[in-house]
C-alpha cells in the first residue's frame, strides 16, 4: 500500500521590522549599466524601516542600488512627512500592458521625518 506524500508545511518567520501598507507617491533613481542616471515615479504599497515594495511602470533591474524620495502632504489629522531611503532591488515583477510592475528594495534604510516648517 502506498504511503501518502508528506506535506511540507511552510514555517512563517516573524519579520524583523513591522511592515505598513502605506501608499505614498515616490521618486526613485538609479544608474544603469552605462552609468546614465535614471529617474522614475511609483507608488509604495508596503514599507518598513529596512525596505519597501513599489508599484511602477518602469521598475529598475534586480541588484540595482536605488534612492527613494517621497513627500506626503497632511490629510485630515495626519502630519506631513518626508521619506528618504536607499537600498538594493531584490525582486522585480515587470509591468504588463497597462498594469504597473512591482519591485522590492531591501538591505537599506528608510527614514521618515516630520516636514520642517520654514
Amino acid at each position: 500500500m502506498r504511503q501518502p506524500a508528506q506535506r511540507k508545511e511552510a514555517i512563517l518567520q516573524p519579520r524583523k521590522y513591522n511592515r505598513y501598507q502605506l501608499k505614498v507617491p515616490v521618486i526613485f533613481e538609479w544608474k544603469d549599466e552605462d552609468g546614465t542616471r535614471r529617474k522614475q515615479v511609483g507608488l509604495t504599497h508596503d514599507i518598513s524601516i529596512s525596505g519597501a515594495s513599489v508599484f511602477a511602470m518602469t521598475p529598475p533591474p534586480v541588484n540595482t542600488y536605488i534612492k527613494l524620495k517621497a513627500f506626503r502632504l497632511p490629510v485630515g489629522q495626519t502630519l506631513a512627512m518626508r521619506m528618504f531611503g536607499k537600498g538594493q532591488v531584490v525582486r522585480v515583477k515587470p509591468a504588463r500592458g497597462s498594469l504597473p510592475g512591482d519591485f522590492a528594495v531591501a538591505s537599506g534604510r528608510i527614514d521618515f521625518r516630520k516636514w520642517a516648517k520654514d
